[in-house]
Order: structure tokens, then C-alpha cells, then sequence
């Protein structure tokens, strides 16, 4: 970070402990780190069963996997160093709390996550996370009645065809449609 310019008043400018964090964000980043670290602990805990490749030159199916989990528990570790470091923001009068329906939000999200699995199993990958995606940006803000559906199927098609096509990795096809 740069000096601030003589007599500056910015908080955080003098110092390069960044900016403060209200407790409750400073709280919700240690939690969301640590359930984050748990669960990409359990996937390097999972892939101890993958099977080992004969191939000299073949890295194995856990190493993708191994990757990812050791870079979330970097990021995490990351995360967690930054956040304790942050000054602590004194409580400001003038903003509104989350309210009941900041949560009701986060419910219907993780209802819509749960449903979306669901559906996979009965439609497919396509149709039910297509679906998924356009509900998730209406609960996120994103309400344009053109604009949500284009991207969550435009997403959704590129996703499918990078694994599909590129990765070779099956996706759910639904039983509706076997």
C-alpha cells in the first residue's frame, strides 16, 4: 500500500493492516473458511480410495481432485490470515440489519441447491440446472425476465460442453430421458 499524502484522515491509510471489517463479516469469513477447509480435508480423505494407475506416466484419478482441495485450503489459509489481520469496524448505527428476508434468501438458496440434485436424477443435468441457475440470479438480484434465462442456459451449454465433450466426464442424462 502506498503512503497517504501528509494530514490524510482515510481510515486505513496509514497502516497496512487494510481495511476494517465489521465483526459479523469478520465472523461469517472464519466460519465459511474452516467448513471450506473440513470439506476439502474429506475430499483428499476420498480420494485415498481412488484407484492407483499402472502407468508410469499416468498421474491418477486423485490428483485432480487432490489439486483443488489443497488450493481451497490454501485460499482458506488465506482468507483466515487476512481476516484476522483486518481492524475490526466499529458498529455503524446506520446500517440495516440483515433482516428476515437476508435469511429467507439464503434458505431458498440452499432449498434450490437441494432440489436442483434432486431433479438431476429425474431430468438431467441441463434442464434442472438451467433451471437452477435462472432462480439462483433472481434470489442474487439479477430479475431480467430476458436476460436470466439466456444466461443460465448459455452457462449451463458451455459447462455441459467443456465436460461432456472436452473432459469426457458423463453428466446426469435423467431417467426421463433414458
Amino acid at each position: 500500500m502506498s503512503n497517504p499524502p501528509a494530514g490524510s484522515d482515510r481510515p486505513g491509510s496509514s497502516d497496512d493492516s487494510g481495511i476494517a471489517m465489521p465483526l459479523t463479516t469478520k465472523i461469517a469469513n472464519l466460519v465459511i473458511s474452516v467448513v471450506l477447509i473440513a470439506v476439502a480435508a474429506s475430499a483428499i480423505a476420498a480420494t485415498s480410495d481412488f484407484p492407483k494407475s499402472m502407468l508410469a506416466a499416468d498421474v491418477g484419478a486423485a490428483r485432480f481432485p487432490i489439486i483443488h482441495a489443497g488450493a481451497l485450503i490454501l485460499l482458506c489459509l488465506i482468507l483466515i490470515a487476512n481476516t484476522l489481520r483486518a481492524p475490526t469496524a466499529p458498529a455503524a448505527d446506520g446500517q440495516a440489519p440483515v433482516g428476515i428476508a437476508g435469511y429467507a434468501g439464503v434458505a431458498l438458496g440452499m432449498l434450490a441447491t437441494g432440489a436442483c440434485i434432486a431433479a438431476m436424477e429425474q431430468v438431467g443435468y441441463g434442464p434442472a440446472t438451467a433451471v437452477y441457475m435462472a432462480v439462483i440470479m433472481a434470489l442474487m438480484g439479477q430479475r431480467s425476465p430476458v436476460w436470466n434465462p439466456v444466461l443460465a442456459v448459455g452457462v449451463t451449454a458451455l459447462v455441459y460442453g467443456v465436460f461432456h465433450y472436452l473432459l469426457q466426464v458423463p453428466l446426469p442424462v435423467g431417467s426421463l430421458f433414458e
